[in-house]
Formats: structure tokens, C-alpha cells, sequence
């Protein structure tokens, strides 16, 4: 029968828990590197409603994209914080195994699959400039849509309503002419840099802020924001096809953690 570990060696081949980037927190959370398991719950973000669907859905191992605990833990008291959580899945029996950047950056991963969504070709990595361990979250691509129709795109794939800045001089005329199309899924503003770098005239992310924008929109690179959510959602697909690749899985990526609503108008 499977074990945690085994369960962390079989996910390592495919996303290296050591190609993640060096702030983050993955791997093994909480529980028993030696348990036994023979079924697994995936989701997108541990949450309240994931900790109550495994209560009554009971699993061995919960595989989660992005991180519950991600600062240095004191204390774990019960409650609606992280270390709460936390706490409610060791009482469960639980074992939280954590992929985020590393499955950013895996080949057929998260920022393959937000590239893959919107159509691009001639798909490359693309990591930050001055990253020694290059560690390539984002994905730089080609497409002929000009950038509102990429934000159209994008909108239609992701199920939310994206809002896009446009460069000085884009505006129209850059239908039918090639554009080099850089993702970063999440919270991607710190690759503006990167996406120029490398020739990028839109970059497709989310949690971009005002004056980011403004960078971005100064240097000549339009901005497609879709949400940092939204834009890993491609991703939860291929995690949930990942781990069903070793374990019966319960599928717990539709409690989606996105906390905006679109209001008409």
C-alpha cells in the first residue's frame, strides 16, 4: 500500500519539491511520512469549506496547491486562521502535502496549463532576470489575438471578467500581427521585468496594483489582469489528473478561494 512518502516521491518526478521557489513552503505540512493511504482529496486552497467536505468525506492525504502554513508557526490553537486549520486536519487524521511553485514550474504544470488555455504557441519559460536558480514560474508564448480579444479570451477560459491595459499605441493595431504573450499564474507583477525582458508586449497575471500597471503600461507592455485565482485554475485540472495518477481522488477544487464577485454595471 502507498505511503505519504511514497505519495511525495511520486509527485517529486513530476514537480521537484526543490525547483520550487526559495520564500515558499511545500512538501509534507502536517501528518505522518510513514501512513498508509489509499485515497486522496485535492484542492486549490485549504479553506473551511475543504476541512468540512473532509469530515464528511473522510481521505488520508490532502493535496493542496497552495500553502497553509507558510509563516513560522508558535502555536496551533483552534479557530479561523491557518494554524486552526491546521489543527482541524491533524484531528482528522489528515496529511496536507503542499505543491505551489513547484508545480508552477513543472513541465505540463500550472503556468503551462494558463499558457496552453489561451491558445499561445512557441510556448518557453520564463523566470525572473537575476534568479540564480532560474526558476521559471511563468511561461512567454506567441499569439496572433491583439490584446482585447486575449482578454476576451481569457475571461471566457478562466470563468471571470478580466480587465486589461492597453499599451500607448496598441490600441487595434495590433490585430493580426504576432504577439509575444508572457503568463504568470497568481500574483505575477514582479515579472513585468522579466517580460520585457524577453520581448513580451502583453503579460497575463494577476494581483497587478496602480502603479504597476503604470510601470508596465511605460515600458510598452500591455496587461491582461484576470485574477490571482482565475489565472491557477487551468492548473488545478492537471493537479487533480496528477495525483489520480496514483490514488483514488476526491476532487475538492471546485471550493474555489476566489473572494471577488463581478457586479453589473
Amino acid at each position: 500500500m502507498m505511503t505519504v512518502t511514497d505519495l511525495l516521491a511520486y509527485l517529486d518526478q513530476s514537480a521537484p519539491f526543490a525547483a520550487a521557489a526559495d520564500w515558499d513552503a511545500v512538501g509534507l505540512q502536517i501528518g505522518d511520512p510513514s501512513a498508509e493511504i489509499t485515497r486522496a482529496a485535492v484542492c486549490h486552497e485549504v479553506t473551511r469549506a475543504v476541512v468540512e467536505h473532509l469530515a464528511a468525506e473522510p481521505c488520508e492525504v490532502l493535496v493542496s496547491y497552495h500553502s497553509l502554513l507558510f509563516e513560522p508557526t508558535r502555536t496551533l490553537i483552534a479557530g479561523e486562521t491557518a494554524e486552526g486549520l491546521a489543527l482541524d486536519l491533524a484531528r482528522l487524521g489528515v496529511a496536507l502535502v503542499v505543491v505551489h511553485t513547484a508545480f508552477d514550474c513543472a513541465e505540463g504544470g500550472v503556468a503551462e496549463a494558463l499558457a496552453s488555455a489561451l491558445e499561445l504557441n512557441d510556448i518557453r519559460h520564463l523566470a525572473q532576470p537575476g534568479d540564480e536558480r532560474a526558476v521559471a514560474i511563468g511561461r512567454i508564448g506567441t499569439s496572433s489575438d491583439h490584446v482585447q480579444q486575449l482578454g476576451e479570451r481569457a475571461s471566457s477560459v478562466l470563468g471571470v471578467r478580466a480587465r486589461v491595459a492597453i499599451a500607448a499605441g496598441l490600441h487595434g493595431a495590433d490585430a493580426g500581427l504576432e504577439q509575444r504573450v508572457a503568463v504568470v499564474p497568481g500574483s505575477g507583477s514582479g515579472f513585468i521585468e522579466a517580460a520585457t525582458a524577453e520581448g513580451a508586449t502583453v503579460l497575463v497575471t494577476g494581483d497587478v496594483s496602480h502603479h504597476r500597471a503604470q510601470q508596465a503600461l511605460a515600458q510598452g507592455l500591455s496587461l491582461i489582469d484576470a485574477g490571482h485565482i482565475p489565472t491557477e485554475r487551468p492548473g488545478m485540472v492537471k493537479l487533480v489528473e496528477l495525483v489520480a495518477g496514483a490514488l483514488d481522488v476526491v476532487d475538492l477544487t471546485h471550493l474555489d478561494p476566489h473572494p471577488w464577485e463581478s457586479t453589473d454595471g
